[in-house]
């Protein structure tokens, strides 16, 4: 019964995707139909740089990550003020627009939207990130999770490897306590693979793992969510006027007129764009155009002079061989006395 209640929890809770004290967020981006978004080592790296940056900005903790040919595994812990939409939107726009440039492509990279699951920290701190590690092994790439170069892994396994970009202080802290004095890569490789397989079920499927005490705080913090604009409105002892009303009604309808407005101006924006982008692509094919037509006139003229060339060439060697042929008869009649002094 009581699991039927969790279930029924989990998926009725909407999901927060702000800071909530003892929680962590699993996010994953797959590629766009499935296809590769890292093809060679620099844009690994590259993906690797942006997170550090993002990192360090925002000061969120991050426990663990992989990054596969196709898709990329993040287990996160926000701060106060801080969304997991932030880091994510940041993350893959910014690697968008680089490997777009790199590759000469256009439009999406990622599936329009991330997957995200909110998980109780206690309890799903160390199966997730295992569940993250053994992503390479799994899958085929490496024999051993341990060898894959593009993970919080080796950082955890103790290796030489560990990428200096990351220095997880706090995050392995937290890890151990959460291992009760054991280590990582004991459970690592005591890991049951029919138990990882189905978290990684669990974690496809829902949208919030953790117990049923886990799952009452997020649902109270989303009530409270929903209540605090109308509870900070109505606070005891605050009366409202009739003038004062009025006041707060013409703010709300300058701000909505600002709104529009500015969506307008956007719309308008976006449409100058859009066909400023249209005569450009009209000019830069007029001008390809222009140029392939000039190179071909170029290359025909300067192949009929080549050929003039020749022709004169031809004859003035013809001609300086009759020449030739000339002097070498006058010398034959020197050299017989044909010729008189």
């Amino acid at each position: 019964m009581d699991k039927m209640k969790e279930k029924e929890s989990r998926e009725t809770v909407k999901m927060p995707r702000t800071h909530i004290e003892g929680a962590l967020y699993y996010a994953t981006s797959r590629g766009d139909h499935n296809e590769d978004i890292f093809k060679d080592s620099h844009d690994f790296n590259t993906y690797l740089d942006l997170l550090k940056k993002y990192n360090e900005q925002y000061g969120f903790k991050l426990f663990s990550f992989v990054l596969m040919p196709n898709h990329l595994h993040l287990l996160i812990e926000l701060k106060e003020g801080l969304t997991i939409s932030a880091i994510m939107h940041d993350l893959n726009a910014n690697y968008t627009k680089y490997f777009n440039g790199k590759y000469e492509r256009k439009g999406h990279l990622f599936q329009e939207r991330y997957k995200m699951v909110l998980l109780e920290k206690e309890r799903y701190l160390v199966p997730v990130s295992i569940y993250i590690h053994l992503n390479p092994q799994i899958l085929g790439l490496v024999a051993d999770a341990k060898e894959y170069a593009y993970s919080s892994l080796p950082f955890y396994a103790g290796l030489r490897s560990a990428d200096e970009r990351f220095t997880f202080r706090d995050e392995a802290a937290e890890m151990s306590s959460c291992l009760n004095g054991g280590e990582y890569k004991d459970v690592l490789s005591a890991a049951s693979r029919n138990e990882n397989e189905l978290l990684g079920k669990e974690l496809s499927k829902k949208s919030i793992l953790g117990s049923e005490a886990f799952i009452r705080k997020v649902r109270e913090y989303v009530e409270m969510s929903k209540a605090a604009p109308v509870e900070s409105a109505q606070q005891p002892g605050i009366e409202v006027t009739h003038p004062q009303r009025r006041f707060l009604l013409a703010g709300v309808m300058a701000v909505a007129v600002m709104g529009i407005l500015t969506l307008s101006l956007y719309v308008i924006g976006v449409q100058a764009r859009d066909k400023l982008n249209q005569e450009l692509e009209k000019k830069e094919a007029q001008i390809s155009a222009r140029l392939a037509k000039d190179r071909e006139f170029i290359h025909k003229d300067l192949e009929e002079k080549y050929q003039a060339d020749m022709v004169s060439y031809q004859a003035m060697a013809k001609r300086l061989e009759l020449e030739k042929q000339k002097v070498r008869t006058l010398e034959d009649k020197m050299d017989k006395g044909g010729v008189k002094q």
